[in-house]
């Protein structure tokens, strides 16, 4: 099993909606997390969103999306968390496939993921916050190496705090 991480392409935002609107996502996924990567992708500037977007494949195909973002730029509702400063990158992914849900690739991309942020965007710490019913989703990052700091209301609903440091992580 390979889990590449290529930059999104923008040609391929329609199957990004897809994944988004596909039942098994639109339940744990806020729209609003996409919206301006969605855009930037339509206006064919990927960068202006802030957002490092990625289109996940497993042995060469496209079957998620995973994001990364510095989490200490504007209106952040990071700020404030603690241990959360310069150098830490938040990360959300989903898994597009509904017949690749529950078969250890949520953890693979994880892994994949944290591994390159902390390698090669010199991240010093990653923080994830899925819903707090989201099981799956916690233990797929649990089960990658990060650890649970708690629960914390979010403006887009409560979230369980899920944090990775470079000083501790094994690739």
């Amino acid at each position: 099993m390979s889990i590449d991480l290529v930059p999104y392409p923008a040609d391929e935002v329609d199957t990004l909606e897809a994944w988004i609107a596909a039942p098994h996502v639109v339940r744990w996924w806020k729209l609003s997390w996409t919206a301006t990567v969605i855009d930037a992708l339509r206006a064919g500037d990927p960068a202006q969103s802030g957002i490092r977007s990625w289109r996940v494949d497993l042995d060469g195909q496209p079957i998620g999306y995973a994001q990364d973002y510095d989490v200490t730029q504007g209106d952040s509702p990071w700020i404030g968390v603690d241990d959360i400063g310069p150098g830490t990158r938040g990360m959300d992914l989903l898994i597009g496939v509904p017949d690749l849900i529950n078969r250890k690739h949520g953890r693979a991309i994880i892994r994949a993921l944290a591994t390159r942020l902390f390698t090669e965007h010199g991240a010093s710490r990653l923080v994830s916050s899925p819903h707090p019913d989201n099981w799956p989703a916690i233990i797929a990052f649990k089960r990658a190496g990060f650890r649970e700091r708690g629960r914390r209301q979010f403006p887009g609903g409560p979230a369980m705090i899920l944090t990775a440091a470079k000083a501790v992580w094994r690739a």
